[in-house]
């Protein structure tokens, strides 16, 4: 590696580094008279809102951002720009900042019936200034758009989250609407049933409970469409789920395997919970226990370890391993499968599984960066080799 090489890295890190920061939306507006710097941000600008007449889009992901870095007190007066028949809402309009703070606000738009169907752009100016005596100096300003595009037709989505057995239960609900290659919140919920007025088209729809995602899908609606969905929410379910081996500490040999497995529980107590074992060899059922007996699952779940070894020993071949949840002796979940091979009858093992996956990719990529080093170490003190047998001075004979 040269160091016209090393200077072109750097210079494309600084380029990249600039061109993300920039790709946030974030705004400054301009001082006056040196004081207070506005700053403005947030994921409204940049946003498409698609919405039929007499519907409205309120999600929380949808906001603007309003800092002072500035050193002094900034007062702040939010304005918006929109077509007829258009309101935007936010959860604050005028309000003051300290220095070197931000307030985060909510954006909700909402379409009477009788606007105009067609493509439209939303602004949002934030000012600010500061009262001096009897008149009021602006300090700057910052705007952010958004395009907003009105339908004269409408489909209605109902989604419910339940368990496995059909029981409604609370989660959150989001859904997108997917133009092109992005994807745009259009409605909300936390009850875990959303029931949204939307334009026809492309969406997808995602349920979630103690902030895991545990279901989604994707469809199509046309216009007058109604679609009804039900997300499982499996609000019992393995978050880990992992094969450990150990060996004979004198003999180095294959010794046990180790089940460690966490169960995450979300949604309340329940009782005569037990944990059963499944394993195959060679892709034939070898042997089913319950490793947990019934007992009662609190809410936030447990973590467990299983130190196991089949009843007629381990043998040179594959294995696979699966857990199995039981409530009341009705299996309510299963967890990921897991795979082992064991080499040369107990002398050596290799485990396969997405777990080791880090581990390999950080090791493959030390080795790749201390040989890169080693190889530029090299050079550099050839180099400087080479410099000092040339300026050495010829002695005469």
């Amino acid at each position: 590696m040269t160091m016209t090489r090393l200077g072109k890295i750097i210079t494309i890190c600084i380029f990249l580094c600039t061109i993300a920061f920039i790709s946030t939306g974030f705004v400054t507006g301009a001082p006056a008279n040196g004081q207070g710097v506005l700053g403005f941000s947030g994921s409204f600008g940049g946003q498409v809102f698609e919405i039929p007449q007499g519907s409205s889009v309120s999600v929380p992901s949808v906001d603007v951002v309003v800092f002072n870095q500035g050193d002094e007190n900034m007062s702040i007066k939010i304005k918006v720009q929109t077509p007829v028949g258009v309101d935007v809402i936010l959860s604050e309009t005028d309000f003051d900042l300290a220095p070197r703070t931000f307030k985060s606000l909510g954006v909700d738009i909402s379409v009477t019936a009788d606007a105009a169907p067609g493509s439209h752009q939303v602004t949002i100016i934030a000012e600010s200034y500061k009262t001096e005596g009897e008149g009021i100096q602006l300090l700057g300003s910052a705007s952010q758009s958004a395009s907003l595009i009105i339908t004269g037709e409408s489909s209605t989505v109902n989604v419910q989250a339940a368990s496995p057995d059909g029981t409604p239960v609370p989660a959150t609900i989001r859904l997108f609407k997917l133009i092109g290659n992005n994807s745009y919140e259009v409605a909300y919920s936390e009850t875990g049933a959303l029931n949204a007025i939307v334009s026809p088209g492309s969406y997808h729809v995602e349920g979630y409970v103690g902030g895991e995602l545990l279901d989604q899908e994707s469809f199509d609606i046309a216009a007058g469409e109604t679609k009804t969905l039900t997300l499982v929410v499996g609000t019992i379910y393995f978050s880990q789920f992992d094969v450990l081996e150990f060996s004979n500490s004198d003999t180095g040999e294959f010794a046990y395997a180790e089940l460690v497995y966490t169960v995450r529980n979300v949604y309340q107590q329940v009782n005569n919970v037990s944990i059963w074992l499944d394993v195959k060899y060679n892709n034939e059922s070898l042997e089913q226990k319950m490793i947990d007996p019934p007992n009662t699952l609190s809410l936030d779940g447990a973590n467990r370890r299983y130190p196991y070894t089949p009843v007629d020993g381990w043998s040179a071949g594959n294995y696979s391993f699966k857990l199995n949840l039981k409530i009341d002796n009705d299996i309510y979940t299963t967890s990921p499968e897991r795979q082992m091979t064991i080499y040369g009858g107990n002398a050596s093992t290799a485990t396969v599984n997405d777990s080791n996956m880090p581990l390999i990719v950080g090791i493959v990529c030390a080795v790749v960066l201390l040989v890169d080093i080693a190889f530029y170490m090299i050079y550099r003190s050839r180099k400087k080799a080479g410099g000092k047998k040339h300026n050495t001075p010829r002695t005469s004979k």
